[in-house]
């Protein structure tokens, strides 16, 4: 049991840490404000070479006209993932869902399941001895086949005007193993896969934008710390920014952060081609550059107590302006349902469909370990054994 002075110098923690981030708080809301009174008429690009190399479109904020559901065919995928790590075995499982959702004249939808509704999981068993971190990364690159997979199959079944990923539209930085590791031969199909994902959605002319729940981009951030002092010369209105440390303001905000305060609901940002960024602010770049240069991202406010939408999407060799408005325009009202939860309709289901929990996992490891023969305690590692536990 916690004494008296213990608890206090809890409470003492506790209340410095929420005085610290109520002075960042002020700090960006007053460096936000600055901002969003010019979101309109500030231009990025005007002779800034930096700014019309990765931003395609020079506003801060630009107005979506949200466009009408009625006869929208869109398809949402989504996969689901559980690993577990036994005593020399590491069990991956997974399941793709694709979610198709067409909108009638009467503000219904219908909903097709592919393959369909219940899809039995995915297992795999990695009995070569793996670090830890190759076995967070061989999980990862599992689901990833499995929803590149499904959304390349999907577009042969179900025509849809737009097909939407949970998640980027390249392998994250992470998902990359080390050259000489045994799953580097798989990572590098992985990024096979995207590629003939561009080409059968260039095939079938279907739009491809993969959405981000929970962002922690700085890409439009960094960018914007470069342009700030030009900016600032240009125009008098953000002078005051002179007042603010808006550098360090920069340096601990991330993109969705930004923009949630800059952007009102119906509102995107600027358009960032994502191709690689070689100045010293060593914004990420995830693949290779003959690929990202057919990607560009945009964030969209959707909902007023939620942050905004992170959308990467594949522009082919399309005007990226062009499908930007037509994606952002569907997105709109398919994401607007509830104020406090922004992600398109179609996608939430998805998720729900793909969603693997403990149990199913807890019910496969007794199988294994029954017709194996051994006892379940000689596969379980002992942190997951403890007595007391």
């Amino acid at each position: 049991m916690k004494t008296i002075s213990e608890l206090w110098a809890l409470d003492e923690t506790i209340q410095k840490i929420a005085e610290q981030i109520q002075v960042i708080e002020e700090k960006r809301n007053a460096f936000a404000s600055i901002i969003h009174s010019v979101r309109h008429s500030l231009d990025l690009q005007s002779d800034l070479p930096l700014a019309q190399q990765y931003i395609v479109d020079g506003a801060i904020a630009h107005t979506v006209k949200p466009t009408g559901l009625s006869g929208l065919r869109v398809c949402g995928v989504d996969g689901g993932l559980l690993k577990k790590t036994l005593r020399g075995i590491e069990l991956v499982i997974t399941r793709a869902n694709a979610t198709i959702f067409e909108y009638t004249p009467a503000n219904r939808v219908s909903a097709i399941y592919f393959p369909e509704k219940t899809t039995p999981p995915t297992i795999k068993a990695e009995l070569t001895p793996i670090s830890w971190r190759e076995a967070e990364v061989n999980a990862s690159l599992e689901r990833l086949k499995a929803e590149i997979e499904l959304a390349i199959r999907v577009q042969d079944h179900h025509s849809t005007e737009l097909l939407l990923l949970d998640g980027s539209l390249r392998p994250h930085i992470s998902d990359r193993p080390p050259n000489k590791s045994v799953f580097y031969s798989k990572y590098d199909k992985i990024k096979a896969l995207y590629d003939e994902l561009f080409v059968k959605t260039e095939e079938t002319g279907t739009l491809l934008a993969g959405v981000i729940k929970d962002s922690r981009s700085q890409r439009f951030i960094r960018i914007f710390g470069e342009l700030l002092p030009h900016l600032i010369n240009r125009n008098p209105e953000l002078k005051r920014l002179l007042e603010l440390d808006y550098r360090t303001i920069l340096k601990t905000s991330y993109d969705t952060d930004f923009f949630f305060r800059v952007l009102d609901v119906g509102e995107r940002s600027p358009i960032l081609r994502l191709n690689d960024f070689n100045s010293t602010s060593n914004v990420e770049s995830n693949t290779d550059a003959q690929q990202d240069s057919q990607l560009v991202c945009f964030y969209l406010r959707t909902a007023r107590y939620d942050y905004p939408l992170c959308v990467e999407v594949f522009t082919g060799s399309y005007d990226p302006l062009r499908i930007i408005e037509k994606i952002s325009a569907m997105l709109l009202p398919m994401s607007s349902d509830n104020e406090e939860f922004a992600l398109p309709a179609v996608l939430i289901d998805a998720d729900s469909q793909a969603r693997l929990i403990e149990r199913d996992l807890d019910f496969l490891f007794a199988q294994l370990a029954n017709r194996i023969g051994y006892p379940q305690s000689l596969l379980k590692l002992r942190r997951e054994r403890m007595p007391f536990h």
